[in-house]
């Protein structure tokens, strides 16, 4: 018993100390670690450890939802994003850029959310196994998977996004995606590969890919007219003429149009602000400042010479094209996400049912 004595770090600790104080450097450092590491466990496992990433997460995709995430630079929809995004924000553009709130889901801090909710739920998951919790341990075990799947997204093609309104049309990796009137067409090479119709935020599937449609902003068509009819309308002097034009803003916030047969260059600024220009001398021949864009809207302005301008508000969608990999691996992590969810709140249901019976029965006995 002496001998013990005489070795036992913990019985040599000074009186009034506590043990771990009379120890070796090593040991301490050892317990501290494991202290730290006993909390950090009965956090992540905790109700906090749950909610406080859910929460930081749902504000970010608010954001996301809100101000629209900027494409790829080399995807064909950054220009008019780019072009919308500071017409909407204007001086605060730049610096929400170097923030990096146009692409939120790249960020160091995002990726630290996701982490953070995987080894919560993980924790979760393992502590409901060891309190006999099964459809609890199942439920968290499907959201871990869930965001295991999600997570090998940066190892599957990336999506691509365009913008669209209806009658127009656009090239995307060797396709001509075009839309009509509440339908999308695929072609490559002149043959028609699928057609389907859309519907905003149902996705579809069309060709190798998977589409989402969302209605993005609204812009102003343009037709006009002169002394004997219709006149073709260009989105540029060296362009093909066409009966009618939509009015996309540069990166700028500018968007112009070339009527040959009046000889006129048509600018709008900022989607208001109207000047029509003389070809060649640069001559102001009209200038307003339009009424802002509504669902449906048309207006008409009349014109020396008896020509006339027409604009009728369009919507633009924005379509993000998903490769068939892609789609899949994306619709099976909601789909494991959405099964976890609805265990889980099966698991709380039945408990919840089972302490219930257990304090009438109790109530019952006391009687």
């Amino acid at each position: 018993m002496s001998e013990q004595r005489a070795t036992d770090p913990i019985r040599q600790a000074p009186p009034g100390l506590p043990p771990m104080l009379g120890t070796s450097p090593r040991s301490r450092s050892g317990a501290v670690f494991r202290a730290l590491l006993a909390r950090g466990w009965a956090w992540l496992a905790g109700p906090w450890g749950i909610a406080l990433p859910v929460l930081l997460l749902a504000l970010g995709f608010l954001w996301k939802a809100w101000a629209t995430q900027a494409p790829s630079p080399d995807d064909p929809a950054y220009g008019i994003w780019a072009a919308r995004a500071r017409l909407r924000f204007g001086p605060l553009f730049d610096p929400l850029g170097r923030l990096g709130l146009w692409s939120l889901g790249e960020t160091p801090g995002w990726r630290l959310l996701w982490a953070a909710l995987g080894w919560s739920l993980l924790a979760h998951a393992i502590e409901a196994g060891r309190a006999r919790r099964p459809l609890a341990a199942l439920g968290f075990a499907l959201m871990l998977s869930a965001l295991g799947v999600g997570a090998l997204g940066r190892y599957f093609p990336p999506p691509r996004s365009v913008f669209l309104a209806p009658g127009e049309g656009r090239t995307v990796e060797g396709f001509w995606l075009a839309m009509a009137e509440g339908t999308l067409s695929l072609w490559r090479q002149g043959d028609l590969i699928g057609q389907a119709a859309f519907r905003t935020g149902l996705p579809l599937g069309l060709g190798p890919y998977g589409i989402l449609a969302v209605r993005s902003h609204l812009v102003w068509e343009l037709q006009a007219m002169g002394p004997s009819g219709p006149l073709s309308v260009r989105a540029a002097l060296d362009a093909p003429p066409a009966p009618r034009l939509l009015l996309h803003p540069s990166p700028e916030g500018e968007s112009f149009a070339a009527i040959p047969e009046a000889h006129w260059i048509l600018r709008l600024k900022d989607g208001r602000a109207l000047t029509v220009f003389e070809e060649g001398t640069g001559a102001v021949v009209h200038q307003e400042e339009l009424p802002a864009l509504a669902d449906s809207r048309a207006i008409e302005r009349s014109l020396p010479g008896g020509y006339g301008l027409r604009f009728t508000a369009r919507p633009v969608y924005r379509l993000t094209l998903f490769p068939l990999p892609t789609f899949l691996q994306r619709a099976l992590s909601l789909a494991l996400a959405l099964m976890g969810l609805l265990v889980g709140a099966w698991a709380r249901l039945r408990a919840a049912v089972g302490r219930r019976m257990e304090q009438g029965a109790a109530s019952d006995d006391g009687a």
